[in-house]
């Protein structure tokens, strides 16, 4: 099977190696893509089995002049570099169990298997890389972030839990970074007095840039509905004024976390949807940090990312990618990736329900009005809003259904209007690029034979005339005869056509990427 080339165990390229160019780059781009991803799945003979267990491997493309180097290194995690010294798995992942160190005495394995929150916590940050003023760091949403120096790759030196500053035991990974530079995060706390915590990470001043959270706080809490059951989420929204908070009826059961190392499971064995508990939309002022009573729902659905969000007279826009079921956690077992058929894997990945919705909030909600009246007064959605009940319930407009996700914006519209959306279809075979007009409701697309692309980011110009002017980078993993080659392709932004490419002549050097950002002139 051909996905099996893309999600296997790469080496690092540790110094920066040339790359062949075909086609034309534009001059004026000039920075580094960075990216993330897991790129080792195993440790000695012991073999991890699914794709967000592997160890982290931080990319590098540099642009100048119209050429492109790339380079590679393993983020140094304590999960890593303790896994290569034991030549075991040390730490459980998403969806491999750590078993106790042989090595140890019977009666210190027995207690390491009955007392499994005693074990550590893995730091192993392979989804995506935060900014913090001008220091970057891996992290998933765990607790833990770990310094990536951006011009060699560095890493190891800093590791920096949430825990020791705000109460909470995990962030999103999609951390939200305002127009000042102010980083915003969602995390949960576990318990009895559980809930899920809006973080405020301020810039650092001059001399504490090695320590971001040293100013973090919560700056609005709410409460957890369901006990031993907390909401699952990997990212939120943000507009000028608002955040908010999707509480979706997709949980994890703490008590088979806990239970999970007894029987040989990973955290995915806790995960559960419930079809039958609708969405929330928990609306929270920037300003004041107040968390609005105002209660919004929908229909059962659940999603990990979050597009954009803006407003829009007197209403709150807000653009996911969702699902109306959970399959797409389970389709990205290793076992699956490696022997999957091309039929089986498109029936199987394309079986996930999955599509672009529209959610509008009337933001100023009278409590007098007929139940059917919609609530939704602009021209241009077909999102709609009526009174049920004793909430505002949203029903959201389909901008698309087709299978995309890891979405993407020029990131100078983020909590603003914005028309055009890129993304990537990983749940058909092989996954292809798409560039949604959320106007038009037309779609762009770059696809190629064999060739599977990863996240877009969008880059935009110098004095740019429109939103899409400027150029689209994906690094792109094609496969055969047994070996993977990747490229860094770069799309115009306008037509979604193909400017050039960037071309490593080493094989399986690169692995399947998840997320990653571009730092221009660095």
């Amino acid at each position: 099977m051909a996905m099996k080339e893309i999600f296997k165990t790469c080496e690092e390229t540790p110094d920066p190696i040339p790359t062949k160019v075909t086609g034309q780059i534009p001059k004026w781009l000039s920075g580094s893509l960075l990216r993330n991803s897991p790129g080792k799945f195993e440790q000695g003979d012991e073999k991890y089995r699914h794709w967000f267990d592997g160890m982290a491997l931080i990319h590098k493309f540099h642009i100048q002049n119209g050429d492109v180097s790339y380079q590679s290194k393993f983020l140094r995690s304590d999960a890593y570099v303790q896994g290569l010294e034991q030549k075991r798995i040390v730490m459980s992942e998403f969806g491999t169990t750590a078993y106790p160190d042989p090595c140890k005495s019977i009666f210190s394995r027995m207690f390491s298997y009955f007392t499994p929150m005693s074990r550590p916590r893995t730091d192993n940050g392979n989804v995506h890389l935060m900014q913090v003023g001008e220091e970057y760091y891996a992290h998933t949403e765990l607790p833990y972030i770990r310094k990536v120096d951006p011009r060699t790759l560095d890493s190891g030196k800093l590791k920096v839990d949430y825990q020791k500053y705000v109460a909470v035991n995990g962030a999103t990974a999609h951390a939200q970074i305002d127009v000042d530079g102010t980083v915003y995060n969602m995390g949960t706390t576990y318990g009895k007095d559980g809930g899920y915590s809006l973080i405020k990470i301020p810039l650092p001043d001059k001399g504490e840039v090695e320590n971001p959270l040293q100013k973090a706080s919560i700056i609005a809490k709410i409460p957890q509905k369901y006990g031993a059951f907390p909401n699952y989420f990997h990212s939120f929204a943000m507009t000028e004024n608002y955040f908010v908070f999707v509480e979706q009826p997709f949980f994890l059961n703490v008590l088979k976390i806990m239970a999970g190392p007894l029987f040989g499971k990973g955290v995915d064995w806790a995960f559960q949807f419930h079809k039958e508990i609708p969405t929330q939309f928990h609306v929270i002022e920037k300003a004041t940090g107040k968390v609005w009573t105002t209660k919004y729902t929908a229909d059962a659905m659940m999603t990990f990312h979050h597009i954009n969000a803006y407003e829009d007279d007197g209403h709150l826009v807000m653009d996911l990618c969702a699902f109306a079921k959970m399959d797409a956690v389970f389709q990205f077992y290793l076992h699956n990736l490696h022997t999957w058929s091309k039929e089986e894997a498109d029936k199987k990945l394309g079986d996930t329900d999955n599509y672009i919705a529209r959610f509008v909030l009337p933001l100023d909600v009278s409590q007098d009005g007929p139940d059917d009246e919609n609530l939704v007064k602009l021209s241009d959605t077909l999102a709609s809003a009526i009174r049920k009940q004793d909430s505002i319930y949203c029903v959201p407009e389909i901008l698309t259904d087709a299978n995309f996700d890891l979405p993407r914006v020029n990131e100078k519209y983020n909590g603003r209007k914005y028309r055009y959306i890129y993304a990537v279809d990983v749940y058909r075979t092989p996954f292809r690029l798409v560039k949604v007009d959320a106007e038009t409701k037309e779609n762009k697309y770059w696809t190629e034979e064999n060739c599977y692309a990863a996240e877009p980011v969008f880059v935009e110009a110098p004095n740019p005339t429109s939103e899409d002017d400027g150029v689209v980078l994906s690094a792109v993993v094609r496969v055969g005869k047994g070996k993977s080659t990747c490229f860094l392709l770069v799309l115009d932004g306008k037509t979604f056509t193909e400017l050039g490419r960037a071309e490593l002549s080493q094989p399986n050097k690169v692995p399947m990427q998840t997320h990653g950002i571009y730092v221009a002139n660095m």
